[in-house]
């Protein structure tokens, strides 16, 4: 019997010192480097993708850079001090199989030069991150971009929170300061806890489909029927709402305190369309949490709640509604979420267009 204790205390121990070096050697402690690495920052980094089996192109191998800044965008890499417009957001942001020279960013930055005006866009999207990572990413991230300056932050939000059905309020109540709670520093920093937390992030991504993956629209049913569980309406405007303002405003202030003006855009997706008038869902059932249903114009309906949310914390002209443009295609589109490099000029270029009509930048 104390054989079997010393080896089980043994084993303790060794495990123990083992998630001890563990943090040490890839948490970020000591280390800001690894600090952003859980925040999945890439940075200095050049990628090849084949991307073949998403879409159609005669170019099927993309260039995907990131600088040493873990910035993307050509005209401005490893030059934060010239941007104007730095873009934040999920994977609709970060592009990661579309081209450098394609992402809707530089078709943005491409229309305002051509009209002569010297704007410089950056792209500061991470796959996979909602606006808790992007408030994380005002806290951790831009501040340590010395020179960095844009005059507007442009958010492209809302898709990657849908899926967010309980509670969040703890977390908003974590204000912005110098000194952090224990738990949100352990959250910041820890290998293994963000290991796990990304670990997570690609099985939801799984189970819901927004990962990246081609789709073929003429097989997807489209319905005028709308599927909505009560429970989930009433969970979103009791809970998630509030915590989803909340997370705006935090937005909203980082972006005023650095002088730049807070731009949200809101996301279209194939789960529903709009033509003439009239509203189609995808007909295929999904479940939130595993019991609330929902079809394609339940998404849209709860989609349009958290861009409400948005226009109330920020206000009506520094929200660029898309989520109801009803000129987006199956070719914009290689998934439900993901733009091909038609969507992406598209993008680019009604984005410019509705800060252009707003005289954001004048």
């Amino acid at each position: 019997m104390q054989k079997k204790l010393k080896l089980l205390l043994v084993n303790i121990a060794i495990l123990f010192v083992g998630i001890i070096l563990i943090e040490l050697f890839f948490g970020g402690w000591f280390n800001e480097s690894n600090e952003l690495n859980n925040l999945g920052i890439i940075r200095d980094a050049k990628f090849e993708f084949d991307v073949r089996h998403l879409y159609d192109t005669k170019n099927p191998i993309i260039t995907y850079s990131r600088d040493s800044y873990g910035l993307r965008g050509i005209s401005t890499f490893n030059q934060p001090e010239k941007i104007t417009i730095l873009t934040v957001g999920g994977s609709t942001t970060d592009q990661r199989y579309i081209d450098d020279i394609q992402t809707w960013q530089t078709v943005l930055e491409k229309e305002f030069q051509r009209k002569n005006q010297n704007i410089f866009v950056s792209n500061a999207g991470v796959d996979g991150q909602s606006t808790f990572g992007h408030v994380k990413s005002t806290e951790i991230w831009f501040p340590k971009i010395e020179k960095l300056r844009p005059k507007v932050i442009l958010f492209y939000v809302g898709i990657n929170d849908f899926y967010r059905v309980s509670d969040d309020s703890k977390f908003d109540e974590i204000a912005i300061t110098e000194s952090k709670s224990v738990k949100s520093q352990i959250k910041d920093k820890s290998a293994i806890y963000n290991a796990y937390r990304k670990i997570r992030g690609m099985q939801k991504a799984q189970k819901f489909e927004v990962g990246h993956r081609r789709i073929d629209f003429s097989r997807v049913q489209y319905t005028k029927e709308e599927i909505l569980n009560e429970k989930l309406l009433e969970i979103y405007d009791e809970k998630n709402l509030k915590a989803f303002k909340s997370r705006i405003q935090q937005l909203v202030t980082y972006t005023k305190r650095i002088n730049a003006i807070p731009v949200f855009v809101t996301q279209p997706s194939l789960h529903y369309k709009l033509r003439n008038d009239k509203l189609f869902g995808t007909e295929l059932i999904q479940y939130l949490e595993d019991k609330y249903a929902y079809n394609g114009i339940g998404y849209y309906r709860l989609l349009n709640k958290l861009n409400e949310a948005i226009t109330e914390v920020a206000g009506p002209k520094l929200v660029i509604d898309l989520t109801n443009d009803n000129d987006w295609h199956v070719t914009d589109f290689y998934d439900y979420f993901h733009n091909t490099p038609t969507g992406a000029k598209k993008l680019g270029k009604k984005i410019y267009q509705k800060i252009n009509e707003r005289a954001l930048l004048k």
